[in-house]
């Protein structure tokens, strides 16, 4: 059976930081675009602690550093810039792959990540709409600041893509897109069919969810597309699998895993340091589902005995032998949890690894799909 060992790590995805210029009614980094996470701590990963850790053997082995946040945007960090200058003063073709909204920062700053990039990299730019629409999701980005800064980048030779999540309200939009994406200059423009129209606490596909204000009224909602094609496949399947395993939790317990983390070769590192398998982990520390039952809510064996199940596994390891601030990358990858994570996956398995990286139910995985 494969096991994670560093001398094999070859993707790196940083969250450097879980500050955001957004407010994704989707995302766990706040209530249903709401109020911010109570429960996720703010917080920047420093420079100093990357330069320590990425030693001249792991730089070498690595083909990528993916900065993509679970809760936050990169492009928000103080040191962005800087971080970004060193790993390509380590290694001039390591790849640098970045999402973003696209709508921090001002003039200047994307024509500089196209020159440390120097032709080694690439942007997946956010945009779910035009003027109208892309701020119905990306509560908090104005379309024209984002799109302005993503023509600049490609202007200045950045290689760029655009991600667009269909949902009701955009989908009218998608061969508009698909000829602006063209016209602007970027290599590509990809069709989201988001996954997360999904309740975990019933294990069934919901068509709309609600998107909150501060207070934690309910504003509107957002609605699935009208047209399947631009729906999740997954979502679909759900009936199917229910037929042939009984149902979704006989399902979680009974599907083989195929760990993407472990395939692919790459791991997290958390805003806190924190070393992880994959961004569904860090997603499970915080997600306020496990505290308030907010969507898309928590399974009772995502947090059995009231507890959330990912963070108590971590935890029996030491968070603190897991995380950059404490030890060497060397040292955490020593630590047993890796090894006992395998195992689980045949035995006392997680639920976030059976639901996130099961056989038939890759709703995570069915989410893209390019359009040229």
């Amino acid at each position: 059976m494969e096991r994670f060992n560093l001398a094999k790590i070859q993707e790196w995805q940083l969250e450097i930081t879980t500050r955001c210029n957004a407010s994704c009614p989707q995302c766990p980094r706040n209530i249903n675009g709401g109020r911010v996470n109570p429960h996720m701590p703010l917080i920047d990963l420093p420079l100093d602690y990357l330069k320590n850790v990425f030693t001249k053997d792991i730089i070498n082995n690595t083909k990528q550093i993916f900065f993509c946040g679970s809760y936050g945007d990169p492009s928000v960090h103080p040191e962005f810039l800087e971080i970004l200058q060193w790993f390509r003063s380590q290694r001039k073709d390591l790849w640098l792959y970045i999402h973003t909204n696209g709508a921090k920062r001002q003039q200047g700053f994307w024509e500089e990540v196209a020159k440390i990039m120097d032709g080694y990299g690439q942007i997946d730019f956010g945009i779910d709409g035009l003027t109208d629409t892309n701020h119905l999701y990306r509560q908090g980005v104005l379309y024209e600041h984002a799109i302005e800064n993503a023509k600049n980048f490609i202007k200045a030779g950045g290689r760029a893509k655009w991600n667009f999540i269909v949902f009701k309200h955009n989908e009218h939009q998608i061969e508009e897109v698909k000829k602006l994406a063209e016209e602007y200059g970027f290599v590509e423009s990809l069709i989201r069919k988001t996954g997360r129209f999904f309740d975990q606490r019933t294990l069934e596909p919901i068509e709309k969810w609600p998107v909150k204000n501060s207070r934690g009224e309910i504003t509107r909602y957002l609605e699935m597309p009208v047209n399947s094609f631009y729906r999740n496949s997954s979502l679909d399947r759900v009936q199917d699998i229910k037929k042939k395993y009984g149902s979704m939790i006989e399902y979680v317990k009974q599907t083989p895993i195929t760990c993407d983390a472990l395939l692919g070769n790459k791991v997290v590192i958390t805003a806190e340091g924190l070393v992880t398998p994959c961004n569904f982990f860090e997603h499970n520390l915080y997600d306020a589902r496990f505290h308030n039952g907010s969507l898309p809510g928590a399974n009772a064996l995502s947090h059995p005995n009231g507890r959330n199940q990912v963070r108590d596994f971590l935890m029996c390891y030491g968070l603190n032998n897991l995380n950059i601030h404490n030890n060497s990358l060397e040292g955490v990858f020593e630590n047993t949890m890796w090894n006992d994570l395998v195992e689980s996956f045949t035995h006392d398995r997680l639920f976030e690894c059976a639901m996130t990286c099961g056989e038939k139910f890759t709703k995570v995985w069915d989410q893209g799909g390019s359009t040229r």
